[in-house]
């Protein structure tokens, strides 16, 4: 009778998070004082200091409310170092999030955490990178997407709701979770914390505004030009945000496609290179179609107008918004690629208030 009692009780806590708005849908765990205080461990003295404010409502995401948010999700406190990170990389103004909270994109936020950390907290980056099953991934992105429902008030426009901000038209799982590290021992290129300034040493944390992964197979060539010819064609759509925008495009490379690459003698810039120069639309398609439908000559965007005839537009603005990262199983010749828009934003992971 006394274990029942107390499954009644839990059921009741996490009936009430439902109750409360809380939840993004599934089961929460109920964010007891216990469990808060022990998620920020040594930051309990800090728990109403702010880490940072949320656009576009101006919501304090102090230690304390992150805390409960990340008890929710279900994280263990070592992971609470990466979901602080992640709080204060989506509240750098690059990152753009208020266009992201407000906009119809069905855009998300998809975390890339790299370093020592990855390792230390069972971070997948291995088969099923960006799947279920490994709890620190699911839950340290969880986490943040309930940080952005709770405290910037990020829940989807209905009727029933006023104070929503989410306008997005469809949305897409990645709202639950999107968080992976590399693959670092099966890539034969560095991490992108390396490529972003950071030693081996640093652990760090990159988000950036996704919509869901497009899964691209190519398993008949072995050839980088021909792989890469696949991927450029895949990229070139005038129906993406990219094709718009022309900011960040984000790519989870395979191992396998990225070590036959390599094997050819290209690096990550030359892959970046390539693809500027090869996943291109040309003007016309790009006048009435996707996001410039909507835009008369006025509103477009100078470069559109000043393009010649027959010209090809890339899809982002220089080789260095294409964001190439390693991660899943060592075998398939897969690359998903993340269309988005904005910059992806890296921040390091801080142990103690002296690294922050």
């Amino acid at each position: 009778m006394r274990g029942e009692r107390g499954s009644s009780r839990v059921a009741e806590s996490i009936e009430y998070c439902y109750e409360a708005g809380w939840s993004d849908g599934l089961p929460v765990v109920p964010p007891t004082q216990h469990l808060v205080d022990q998620m920020l461990g040594d930051r309990a003295g800090r728990r109403h200091e702010p880490i940072a404010t949320l656009r576009p409502r101006r919501g304090v995401a102090t230690f304390e409310k992150v805390a409960a948010n990340a008890v929710m999700a279900g994280c263990l406190p070592s992971y609470f170092p990466v979901v602080e990170a992640a709080i204060r990389a989506v509240a750098e103004r690059d990152f753009w999030l208020e266009d992201m909270v407000t906009a119809v994109d069905p855009t998300s936020p998809l975390l890339l955490v790299s370093g020592p950390i990855a390792t230390e907290i069972g971070m997948n980056g291995d088969a099923g990178a960006l799947g279920a099953g490994c709890r620190a991934n699911a839950t340290v992105g969880r986490a943040l997407n309930l940080c952005l429902r709770n405290i910037a008030g990020f829940r989807p426009i209905r009727q029933s709701d006023e104070h929503a901000l989410d306008g997005c038209t469809i949305g897409h799982p990645g709202k639950f979770t999107y968080c992976y590290t590399e693959n670092v021992a099966a890539s034969p290129w560095p991490a992108l914390s390396l490529d972003r300034g950071f030693g081996p040493e640093h652990s760090t944390v990159t988000v950036y505004a996704a919509d869901a992964p497009l899964c691209l197979v190519d398993m008949s060539r072995t050839e980088p030009e021909l792989i890469l010819r696949t991927i450029a064609e895949s990229l070139a759509i005038p129906g993406t945000t990219n094709a718009f925008h022309q900011q960040d495009l984000w790519l989870v490379v395979s191992p396998e496609h990225a070590n036959l690459i390599a094997d050819g003698g290209w690096s990550k810039a030359d892959v970046q290179h390539h693809l500027f120069e090869h996943a291109r639309i040309p003007r016309e398609q790009l006048l009435d179609r996707g996001l410039y439908g909507l835009m008369d000559s006025v509103m477009r965007p100078a470069w559109l107008d000043d393009a010649e005839p027959g010209e090809i537009i890339p899809i982002v603005d220089s080789p260095e918004r294409v964001v190439v990262t390693v991660a899943g199983a060592p075998y398939g010749g897969y690359t998903s690629v993340c269309f988005g828009f904005g910059a992806s934003v890296t921040r390091p992971i801080a142990h103690s208030k002296e690294e922050e």
